[in-house]
């Protein structure tokens, strides 16, 4: 079971292995997420983890590990959760790894490259489950779940290659990166736009050892999105993609100038969206034409704003040297002028305001007494109290008056909120109403008022002679009135069930007619092919697609079938742990 002999193991691990071993169900991927808190507590840079990678290896769980991604997590507990968390186990216990030198040379040259092949491979099954889910509050959550995963794995890629940059090559030129690029959704392949300039700047040698048509179709595709697709995140990611690439493969730079001659002018669609900085950096490289000369004009740019920042901070230091001493002093007198004259000021103030106000308060006593006084004595004695309790009630008034203005002041914000929100409602609601008439008149369907298929004149007076026919043999005879109602009103529902579903029948006869004219097109072809050595290029310009899925389809079981006529019969019966899908996905595209 070990490939060497270690003076300390971990108990763990042991266990860990022989459950392995004994189990040989879909148990295994979940049995090997208990690495996870045993790598978690062990760093690569101490001992301990050092030796708990090496007992790994020695165990043949890092085999394992790769062995497993290649399943279909979606029958298997924990599910894609499960594929995100084994990918960054096995790039924690990769990453780290001390072994011989003949056992590190076949880590990098074997289990490495199948390493990074199954991760993509998870990946790209992920981000085809995510791109299933519609876009429905109801959905959020299980797209928020996938595209999780989704970028766990992508980050467990870019730690391998960072850890072992002999194999940053094999990240690059994987068929399945450009496969997971050319998809339309932006949400992961701004992931992927993030993850190729992360790994050249991990080893930018790395860009040397990938063969020019893979780096021409990432740049094909990367100016594919900038032309075609309206996000700024991925045209500000694509275009940080593009300087990365031209920083450390030369040649790029020329390429841009000769090979797309229309990039000046998709980039002017990008102005002013926020990443102004990187188109600065792509028209400098347009402008150059050359990466000698884009160089030199760098430098100058740079060698320029270096100088004109230094003479500002030496201009500015020696200002605030020669201004310091002045300034603080000239400061604080003003402070300390400034603080007397506004307590003084403020002193004024309090004081002839409370004068005032006391003096005012005394006049208004004053005559409100002299005035009740004066009216007390014109009174007789026996209305006096009646006007004591008038003075009261009128206090009292004034009082509630007072108060209620008060209150309603303070309510006045909310109702202004109240019919700001109704009135919001409101509007919502006419656009509501003006969407979904107009979703009604999209679904205005085939027409019903056409004449029905396959009623031609001929027909028409065959129909009505049959009719005639029909009413001389059989001459009508008196009905009652509720007879007349009864045939009224299963005429009625005749009539209401024909045109009920006279529009899903005019579509599919509209279906159905459009299949057979094509069937038709297609035998004709079949039955009038010539032979194999006797096919000129006008037959086979006849016979090719023009449709990129049908002809992708159509290479792959090419492609398939020579290579299964190339196996050996022992090869042909299939893996236990690799099923159809897999096998089917494992074909290169290109």
């Amino acid at each position: 079971m070990s490939r060497g002999v270690s003076p300390v193991r971990d108990k763990r691990i042991i266990h860990l292995a022989a459950e392995v071993v004994e189990t040989r169900d879909r148990r295994v991927p979940v049995l090997l997420q208990r690495l996870k808190p045993i790598l978690d507590t062990s760093p690569a840079s101490s001992s301990d983890g050092t030796r708990i990678r090496r007992e790994i290896w020695e165990f043949q769980l890092l085999d394992v590990l790769i062995l497993v991604l290649k399943q279909d997590y979606s029958v298997i507990e924990g599910q894609w959760l499960t594929a995100a968390r084994l990918t960054t186990i096995l790039s924690q216990a990769v990453c780290g790894l001390d072994l011989p030198k003949a056992d590190m040379k076949d880590v990098e040259t074997n289990k490495l490259p199948e390493a990074i092949h199954n991760m993509f491979l998870i990946a790209r099954r992920i981000q085809a489950r995510f791109a299933q889910i519609p876009k429905r509050p109801s959905k959020e959550e299980e797209r928020q779940f996938h595209l999780r995963n989704y970028k766990t794995v992508l980050d467990s890629l870019i730690y391998l290659a960072s850890g072992y940059v002999s194999v940053t090559h094999k990240v690059l030129s994987s068929p399945w990166l450009l496969q997971l690029l050319i998809l339309d959704n932006e949400e992961t392949v701004s992931y992927i736009l993030d993850l190729i300039p992360k790994v050249l700047r991990a080893n930018w040698l790395a860009i040397k050892e990938i063969s020019s048509k893979t780096i021409y179709s990432i740049m094909d595709e990367l100016i594919y999105k900038l032309s075609v697709e309206s996000s700024v995140v991925l045209a500000s990611g694509a275009i940080k993609c593009i300087l990365c690439i031209c920083e450390y493969h030369k040649p790029m730079v020329a390429a841009l100038s000769t090979r797309y001659r229309g990039l000046r002018l998709l980039l002017s669609k990008w102005e002013d969206k926020g990443f102004s900085r990187d188109l600065k950096s792509l028209h400098r490289l347009l402008d150059a034409g050359n990466a000698q000369r884009a160089e030199m004009e760098k430098n100058y740019d740079s060698a320029v704003l270096i100088q004109a920042n230094w003479k500002g901070f030496i201009t500015r230091k020696k200002l605030a040297q020669a201004n310091k001493a002045f300034a603080k002093l000239q400061k604080a007198f003003r402070n300390r002028q400034k603080m007397k004259e506004e307590m003084l000021i403020t002193q004024k103030y309090e004081s002839e305001a409370e004068y005032k106000g006391l003096v005012n308060r005394q006049r208004i006593m004053r005559e409100f007494r002299e005035k009740q006084l004066h009216c007390i004595e014109i009174l007789p004695a026996s209305k006096v109290e009646t006007y004591l309790q008038n003075e009261q009630i009128q206090a009292a008034t004034k009082i509630q008056k007072l108060w209620r203005g008060y209150s309603e002041r303070n309510q006045l914000s909310g109702r202004r909120d109240l019919v700001r929100h109704t009135r919001a409602a409101i509007k919502i609601q006419q656009n509501v109403r003006r969407w979904l008439e107009r979703l009604e008149k999209r679904k205005g369907g085939m027409p019903i008022h056409l004449r029905p298929p396959g009623l031609t004149d001929e027909r028409r007076v065959e129909l009505q002679k049959t009719i005639s026919n029909y009413r001389e043999d059989n001459p009508p005879k008196a009905f009652t009135r509720e007879e007349l109602e009864t045939v009224h009103k299963k005429a009625t529902a005749l009539l209401a069930q024909y045109y009920g579903t006279v529009r899903d029948n005019r579509k599919a006869e509209q279906r159905r007619d459009t299949l057979l004219a094509r069937l038709d097109t297609d035998s004709d072809l079949c039955s009038l092919a010539p032979d194999l050595n006797k096919v000129t290029d006008r037959d086979v310009d006849m016979y090719s697609s023009r449709s990129v899925p049908v002809a992708t389809k159509a290479r792959v079981n090419h492609m398939e079938t020579l290579r299964n006529l190339q196996l050996p019969w022992w090869k042909k019966l299939g893996d236990e742990f690799q099923d159809s899908e897999v096998q089917e996905e494992e074909v290169l595209l290109f």
